[in-house]
């Protein structure tokens, strides 16, 4: 048994420290199912035994909040409940759990996210955003496969546009800038060309 010293709660996690030193890092679901008071002996093995049996309906609830907001990969999943402080033979369960009614997989996501961001931003960028979302290189070079050149092109010719004004239709500036947001070279160096020989065309009119 050891003595409970003092108990924090913040950002969804109660830190409880005890005489010996110890601590124990609690999902605040669990801390409100059974509380602990400053002062109180107790034994951290058997609340760690109680957190590992009861710690699953919570954590997938947290999750399926999380996921109610818009898609996550499954690593956006498991870094949301390590936060919270659940173990990880729980955040393995919740996860499996997901995938098997389809509630989470990384190639919806990965396809997903690249369409919405393929707007503004190339295929480099995009990829790179993906690995941070921890989305394999497989998966990633799959959902960009979706973006087509054609697509791409108009992409960055709608980008070009918009630098004309603010970059002062300096051609160096306005392809570095779209090569920044992930559009290679030679497809930023045509969007520019074809961006001004519009805005060109448009002033001669």
């Amino acid at each position: 048994m050891d003595k409970i010293i003092e108990i924090q709660r913040k950002a969804g996690v109660a830190r409880v420290k005890f005489l010996s030193g110890e601590e124990l890092k609690i999902p605040s679901p669990l801390f409100v199912e059974r509380r602990l008071r400053e002062g109180e002996m107790m034994d951290p093995a058997a609340y760690r035994m109680f957190m590992q049996q009861r710690g699953y309906p919570h954590a997938l609830e947290a999750a399926m909040k999380y996921l109610a907001l818009r898609e996550r990969s499954a690593a956006e999943v498991r870094s949301r409940l390590k936060r919270s402080c659940y173990d990880e033979g729980t955040i393995e369960r919740v996860l499996d759990a997901l995938d098997a009614h389809g509630l989470v997989s990384d190639v919806r996501f990965a396809e997903g996210w690249a369409q919405s961001r393929s707007k503004k931003y190339g295929k480099a960028r995009i990829a790179q955003e993906l690995k941070i979302k921890g989305v394999e290189n497989d998966q990633a070079r799959q959902a960009l496969d979706t973006i087509s050149p054609e697509e791409e092109m108009i992409h960055a010719l709608q980008q070009a546009k918009k630098m004309t004004r603010r970059l002062q239709s300096d051609p160096q500036k306005m392809i570095q800038a779209l090569v920044r947001r992930g559009f290679a070279w030679p497809l930023a160096k045509k969007a520019v060309h074809q961006a001004l020989l519009e805005e060109n065309a448009d002033g001669r009119g």
